[in-house]
């Protein structure tokens, strides 16, 4: 397996579009950003295996009408941060400490960055990982959407 971590610009256009249909087929987030936030993200990281694409993890600079919604849900002030998001990894190859790698390697090249990150509270594997890599629970709120609770965490 090969990790790569790359400013959104060094990308293949083509990778980017599997980066694009691996984050859609996990099914974990709303579609219509992806592609703008992928072109405008501070960091993809991605592993490949064999010339396959077989995870990925971004850090991304949040939309500012987003960081006011989850601040009046919450309280929190999530000014300057990068959003951590966009985690994918085909089943075949959760459990392999990958998340860890993509999740280390991208906050080993933002030195000094605010990082965040949303979660729903049920989702235990994410916020152990999340909570392994030093980041913690800075508040929650539920989403309207969904009816699930979402566990905001930062590494501040």
């Amino acid at each position: 397996m090969e990790f790569y971590f790359k400013k959104p610009e060094e990308v293949p256009p083509d990778l980017m579009e599997e980066i694009f249909a691996l984050i859609k087929a996990s099914g974990e987030v709303g579609v219509s950003w992806i592609k703008d936030n992928l072109r405008n993200a501070f960091l993809i990281g991605y592993v490949m295996d064999n010339g396959k694409l077989i995870g990925t993890m971004t850090l991304k600079r949040p939309l500012e009408k987003y960081v006011r919604k989850l601040e009046q849900k919450t309280g929190l002030s999530l000014e300057g941060y990068l959003e951590r998001g966009y985690s994918a990894i085909l089943d075949e190859y959760r459990g392999k400490g990958i998340g860890d790698k993509l999740l280390k390697g991208l906050v080993a090249r933002a030195p000094g960055e605010k990082i965040y990150v949303t979660i729903r509270t049920d989702n235990e594997a994410a916020i152990g990982l999340t909570k392994k890599n030093k980041m913690r629970l800075a508040g929650k709120y539920v989403n309207q959407r969904t009816g699930h609770e979402i566990g905001i965490f930062v590494n501040s």
